[in-house]
């Protein structure tokens, strides 16, 4: 959500803003909105796709700070869609406006375009929850909750989304881009030292207070006539077009640029009641329709934007996916804790789901094809409920509309298009039969579903000695993504997958990171090592991460988008499932410059496995599990 031009006023008068010192305080955290000022604001190279190991820094060292200063975050994510649909024509919008910008990238265009990797919001929840940080995922929408939850707490909230210059927060709010990120020091009254972040913090009351007739009234009618992610604004230019400027003093500075905003604002100042306000607006409608039309956006207005009587206890709404059955509670609270991808709720609420376009070759079939199969396993569970009720060869043999019970529209990339395609569950009436049903899978024993992922992703026996669960579960994923690629991924991008485990486990084992994962083979050889040669060998692969002037090969970063796919699906499923393999840690099999720099290193080797042993050794048996590890997928391939 969002309300148009809105941040730009305010940013036009920053007197509407106090000085304030952020510390000692709980804080409302927007972690969607924080997930993508993190990594935009930061140095890591993003025109390749996803360098998860840096991006997890980025993460601990932001609360760091806020722990250096006392400050006790709580983050709140968006979860599934708004039950109305409301905002459909949105979500296509910003599906085209990435999907427009990861082409750019990709075709080598100088640009100042960002695409958020796919894996990163995972990447988020896994380091808040190695560093305990509180967070929860909101059933829709978070703006409305986080609302709530930052005025039971009567504490501020940090984002930086223009809503929340609207929505009622009684402790403030503190756009993100106000706050100084190095702490200072203060003192106490009684000389006592504390640690504070230089920011400024934005009150309703401050802003409302300059409409005196109005009050806070005026707040629903900016959202509505600026226009928001729920309202059309095309409804309002009957409305605009029939204002006039009116004489009074003008206490805001508004740009010339932005006559809109000068006529709202002259409009609102002589309004004595929001009653009044909303009989003007609907007296422009031309039409019944367009009276209609208004008085819609007027309700989802005032709905969207009023806390009145709200509270988390009760604002908990009753979940009914699209064909009237309910969403069963496990699920949910399973979401709410985090436990589930967003993508699952959505995919139950509205039976669609947008495939976030990666930076990836634009000739090539979308990096989703490859896993196609895959996420057809995952519609057939969300979906066996609705499945069953219709008959399995009924509903899955004969094709079904996008609003059937049983497809998802699904929306890809085609070349540089976005494009829709209706998808059916798995038509194999044997394999359906031993998939879960949704209901039952919290009461199924752990080997039932961990067969149920093995299947799936078709995992054979590796013959590896102290192979791990997680281990595993990566090579299977791995293996899956070197079966289907579409163009091929070549062995040598799967050699730079396989050394980019073995450099991330030597980094996170010099910065003493852990995952809470059983011990492996890799742990094994790199924890064998003399201290001193752990740290040459990482030093020579860590000259890979660095960022390159090089022109940018889509062909190559192409087979690593697709693998980004397949771990993205194959996590999801596993999720689903409530992960009877260990959820792998995205921040310690990623690092996309690394893989990208490693692969165009490797096509310059004559012998490329030669030169990765000759990287890796140095008194260690990495060179030995590399072999391995390499042998179990290529064999696997026969």
């Amino acid at each position: 959500m969002g309300i148009f031009r809105l941040t730009s006023f305010m940013n036009e008068n920053p007197q509407i803003l106090k000085e304030f010192q952020l510390h000692d305080t709980k804080l409302v955290i927007d972690g969607k909105n924080l997930l993508h000022l993190i990594f935009e604001g930061s140095k890591i190279n993003k025109k390749h796709g996803g360098d998860y190991d840096r991006f997890a820094c980025e993460i601990v060292k932001f609360f760091s700070i806020l722990k250096a200063c006392n400050i006790k975050p709580y983050v709140l994510f968006d979860g599934g869609d708004d039950p109305s649909d409301r905002k459909f024509n949105t979500q296509i919008r910003r599906a085209r406006e990435r999907l427009e910008e990861a082409m750019r990238i990709s075709s080598g265009q100088r640009t100042r375009d960002i695409v958020l990797p796919i894996l990163a919001y995972d990447t988020f929840k896994s380091v808040l929850l190695e560093i305990n940080v509180p967070f929860n995922v909101c059933d829709f929408e978070a703006d409305e909750e986080i609302a709530i939850r930052a005025n039971e707490l009567y504490c501020p909230v940090l984002s930086y989304d223009s809503d929340f210059y609207i929505l009622p927060i009684n402790a403030g709010y503190i756009p993100f881009n106000s706050v100084c990120l190095e702490p200072q020091e203060g003192k106490r009254w009684n000389n006592s030292v504390y640690h504070y972040l230089p920011a400024r913090i934005y009150y309703v009351d401050s802003f409302a207070t300059c409409f005196h007739a109005l009050g806070r009234n005026v707040l629903p009618l900016i959202a509505l006539l600026l226009g928001n992610d729920y309202v059309d604004r095309e409804i309002f230019y009957p409305f605009f077009s029939s204002l006039r400027f009116c004489n009074y003093q003008q206490q805001f500075n508004i740009p010339d640029f932005f006559p809109k905003m000068r006529k709202l604002i002259s409009w609102l100042n002589n309004l004595d009641t929001y009653e009044e306000g909303i009989q003007k607006i609907l007296s422009s409608a031309c039409t019944s329709e367009d009276r209609e039309a208004m008085l819609s956006a007027i309700n989802i207005t005032e709905k969207a934007y009023t806390l009145d009587n709200k509270s988390l206890s009760t604002g908990k709404a009753l979940h009914i996916s699209n064909n009237g059955l309910t969403i069963p509670s496990w699920f949910l609270n399973f979401h709410r804790e985090g436990r589930l991808p967003s993508e699952l709720l959505k995919i139950l609420q509205s039976r669609s789901n947008f495939l976030k376009t990666q930076i990836e070759d634009p000739k090539s079939p979308s990096s989703y094809q490859c896993c196609a199969r895959l996420r057809k396993y995952v519609y057939c569970i969300l979906l066996s409920e609705d499945v069953g009720n219709a008959g399995v060869q009924s509903s899955l043999d004969n094709g079904m509309e996008a609003n059937g019970k049983c497809a998802v529209e699904e929306y890809d990339r085609k070349g540089y298009e976005l494009v829709k395609k209706v998808v059916c569950p798995i038509k194999n009436a044997k394999i359906f039969d031993m998939l879960p049903k949704l209901s039952e899978i919290p009461t199924l024993p752990p080997t039932v579903r961990e067969n149920t992922v093995r299947l799936a992703l078709d995992i054979p026996l590796f013959n590896i000695f102290h192979l791990s669960k997680d281990l595993e579960f990566i090579l299977g994923i791995v293996l899956f993504w070197k079966k289907n690629a579409q163009p091929n991924a070549t062995e040598n991008h799967l050699r730079s997958v396989l050394v980019c485990l073995i450099m991330l486990k030597l980094t996170s084992i010099d910065r003493r990171e852990s995952t809470g994962h059983e011990q492996n083979l890799i742990d094994d050889a790199v924890l064998g090592m003399p201290v001193k040669a752990r740290k040459q060998i990482n030093m020579r692969l860590l000259m890979f991460s660095q960022i390159r002037d090089d022109r940018l090969d889509s062909n190559l970063i192409h087979g690593f988008a697709q693998l980004q796919a397949c771990f993205k699906t194959a996590m999801d499923l596993n999720c689903l499932l409530l992960c009877p393999f260990p959820t792998p840690c995205i921040y310690q099999i990623f690092s996309e410059t690394f893989l990208y720099n490693f692969v165009v290193e490797l096509w310059e080797r004559r012998n490329p496995d030669m030169f990765v042993c000759e990287l890796l050794s140095q008194n260690s048996d990495l060179p030995k599990v590399y072999q391995i590890l390499y042998s179990a997928v290529m064999n696997s391939l026969l």
